[in-house]
């Protein structure tokens, strides 16, 4: 068998949950089939030399299309006047359809997308004529936008996100119709995908989180951090959130927080003397084992949380919201939920005191990764789709 993947930027390195999510992606098909790979570069995600070699594991052939994702307001006001999403048409160019039309001459059994942006390119196509397309929903984008759009006080931002939103639902919707089958990475998003469009060929495929075995964790350490993409704006809300109105509460100010994570550094005139902003860290996994419970208020976005599941697979005792937890067994997982800023300051201060309870939570964790989010079955699931 042999499958055609293309990824809107390079898996690796590994920079952020995407890429995460991306690889684990990548490296089950390569089990299941021969794999030919379309990588997009862009000048946020460039692909560079460590991506050729870790690529190339996995990929038998790699073709990279370097495209202009940069946001312009000509471009903007263009699409809007149009009524077309400006965040899809951004991973859309001449140069990436003349590059698929080529690569599909080899024929494909199938093609993986892996993410919306992944297949907006192929809008231009009729998909009678592809191969079959599977479309890997990393989140249902126009639902993270409809977030953006209900948190903005200003109007005419507002007014400008309600039009993203629709445009984006509308292609959205089109692009996940067409598809033979849809991954869905949560069960939030399969039902969304289940209720908004006709697809009938949508199954959950959780993302395989390997257990790492070379950090174990040290539940005598009461401190907390915070760690993902600051470039990615939820990132960005949860942070301000942190600082601004949780550890701004007397009762929790003097406890150890570090913040964490690529473009982190920018963030760093948010420091005091318990807020250590490190900036990016070579190795996450290594950092969030030494550094105590996760904490990240989310009030946007859509799709599972990665950064998340990486910690609950190092036995790492998380504090999240509802939406935090989107894709998470609550009950099962171990995982501690809070809504407002007192619920977050009460359940760090049950964490910093008890260090049987984070050993409770943390194990509770780790072995609920260990069971839904396997890479055997993850790859069972992937086969079901082929047949095999």
């Amino acid at each position: 068998m042999k499958i055609l993947y293309i990824a809107p930027k390079s898996p690796a390195p590994i920079i952020d949950g995407g890429c995460f999510a991306m690889m684990e992606c990548l490296k089950g098909l390569s089990q299941i089939a021969e794999v030919d790979g379309i990588i997009l570069a862009t000048h946020k995600h460039p692909y560079t030399k460590e991506s050729e070699r870790v690529l190339k594991q996995y990929l038998k052939h790699q073709t990279v299309v370097r495209i202009d994702t940069e946001i312009k307001p000509t471009g903007a006001l263009v699409n809007f006047i149009r009524r077309k999403n400006y965040n899809l048409s951004r991973f859309k160019s001449g140069k990436l359809y003349q590059e698929i039309a080529a690569t599909l001459r080899k024929k494909y059994d199938y093609i993986v997308c892996d993410g919306l942006f992944a297949s907006a390119q192929l809008s231009h196509f009729d998909f009678t004529d592809l191969p079959p397309v599977i479309i890997r929903s990393h989140n249902i984008e126009s639902e993270i936008w409809k977030l953006h759009a209900d948190l903005e006080t200003n109007v005419l931002k507002r007014f400008y996100l309600r039009n993203l939103e629709k445009t984006l639902r509308k292609e959205e919707t089109e692009i996940l119709n067409k598809a033979a089958f849809i991954w869905a990475i949560s069960p939030e998003d399969l039902e969304w995908i289940t209720k908004n469009t006709t697809q009938k060929n949508a199954s959950l495929i959780p993302v395989s989180v390997t257990l790492d075995e070379r950090f174990p964790v040290h539940y005598s350490n009461r401190g907390f951090f915070h760690l993902g993409s600051m470039d990615w704006k939820p990132n960005q809300e949860a942070v301000n959130q942190l600082v601004k109105k949780i550890w701004s509460n007397p009762r929790v100010s003097e406890f150890t927080l570090k913040i964490a994570g690529s473009k982190s550094e920018h963030f760093r005139f948010l420091s005091t003397n318990s807020i250590e902003v490190v900036g990016w860290v070579k190795d996450s996994n290594e950092f969030m084992a030494k550094s105590g419970t996760l904490v990240t208020p989310i009030r946007s976005g859509s799709g599972i949380r990665i950064k998340i599941l990486e910690a609950m697979a190092l036995g790492i005792p998380c504090i999240t919201t509802k939406l935090g937890a989107s894709g998470i067994d609550m009950e099962q997982s171990g995982i501690q939920i809070a809504e407002t800023d007192d619920e977050f300051v009460d359940l760090i201060l049950k964490l910093h005191a008890n260090e049987d309870f984070r050993q409770e939570v943390g194990r509770k964790s780790r072995d609920y990764i260990s069971k839904v989010h396997s890479f055997d079955n993850c790859i069972a699931l992937m086969k079901s789709t082929f047949g095999i």
